[in-house]
């Protein structure tokens, strides 16, 4: 079979690749992918801007069919639609035994598409039984392959930032994870979501309102973007400020959007450190989280959700295409043309 891999260390060093197919082993099952999703992370990786192994099949958002199973697997058969985090965790470290399987840290773990496992552009892979999840009845296998992005955004509000009904939620940032959190504050009772970003995110915007927002401002139009949050707030701000961007100066706007004792939740990731006044945490009494990953419960939840279609990920997957398009998928993701771009033949 054939699959996009990233052969060694540096930029670029991507190329389609015959391999062979593998087969699962004890605990393991073997997943036919049905679609798979570019993350930004593979972008990082094809510049050499993220943490891999080389060599590895790229891709860890993906849905597929069980067509093989190894020894020592229960609860799984033949022909079960599944979904699966990209962490096989190690369940025997600090962080594992004390719940947060999403920061293990064992040296050797495995992690679909980026380290020590082959990942999902690919017509087959490998899962761990443990990390898998059955995909439910009324969503679809594209719909399915949004669920790991979706899962991290559920794990970060629904499990961890307090929203109130009727709370002023201001998400910064129209990409995939900035469209579904709109979805999850609206689930968690959101009176009133605000959606920032600048210019080039118009038909982003367009998007977000459509998924729910219920005001969008362009950051770079509108020079008084923190007095418009103000005056939607008579005067006192956004009770929660979710930053999706990993923008540095969307970072610093999250501080003067939030109310006083208000809370920040950080997802989005610049790569590099952004200059913050911390006093601010301390005069106005707020609440700052950062969230990485999901935990087995988190899955459970956005499925669920999404079944319910609580979260309707459908508008956000852009493009489809075939796996020897993929430079053309990177190219649209690079350019941000693309929000979500799934590759649906990997054949």
């Amino acid at each position: 079979m054939r699959g996009l891999m990233k052969t060694k260390k540096g930029p670029g060093n991507l190329e389609l690749a015959d391999i062979e197919e593998p087969l699962p082993g004890p605990g393991q099952v073997l997943v036919e992918v049905s679609a798979a999703g570019i993350c930004g992370s593979d972008v990082h990786i094809k510049h050499d801007t993220a943490f891999y192994t080389p060599p590895v099949v790229l891709g860890h958002e993906y849905s597929g069919t069980i067509v093989d199973i190894g020894p020592d697997v229960h609860g799984l058969e033949l022909g079960d639609r599944v979904v699966s985090p990209a962490t096989a965790y190690c369940g025997r470290c600090y962080q594992c035994k004390t719940g947060h399987v999403n920061r293990c840290t064992a040296e050797a773990k495995q992690i679909l598409g980026v380290s020590l496992a082959n990942g999902a552009f690919a017509q087959y892979l490998v899962v761990p039984e443990y990390i898998v999840h059955k995909v439910p009845h009324g969503v679809s296998m594209e719909e399915a392959a949004v669920a790991e992005p979706t899962a991290c955004v559920v794990h970060t509000i629904a499990e961890c930032t307090e929203i109130t009904p009727g709370d002023v939620v201001v998400v910064q940032g129209p990409g995939t994870t900035g469209l579904v959190a709109v979805q999850v504050a609206k689930a968690m009772g959101a009176g009133h979501v605000i959606v920032t970003g600048v210019t080039a995110d118009e038909w982003r915007m367009e998007i977000a309102r459509e998924v729910g927002a219920d005001t969008t401002i362009d950051v770079q139009k509108d020079a008084d973007a923190v007095q418009r949050v103000i005056d939607l707030t008579d005067g006192i701000g956004a009770d929660v400020v979710i930053e999706a961007s990993g923008s540095g100066a969307a970072r610093r706007q999250a501080f003067d959007f939030v109310k006083t004792t208000g809370q920040i939740a950080l997802i989005g990731i610049q790569g590099k450190p952004t200059q913050l006044d911390m006093d601010l945490i301390v005069t106005k009494e707020l609440r700052v989280l950062g969230t990485w990953g999901t935990i087995p419960s988190t899955w459970v939840t956005t499925l669920r959700m999404m079944a319910s279609k609580s979260i309707d990920v459908n508008p956000l997957i852009t493009h489809r295409i075939s796996l020897e398009q993929w430079k053309e998928g990177f190219e649209l993701m690079e350019s941000q043309k693309a929000i979500k771009v799934l590759f649906t033949d990997l054949e």
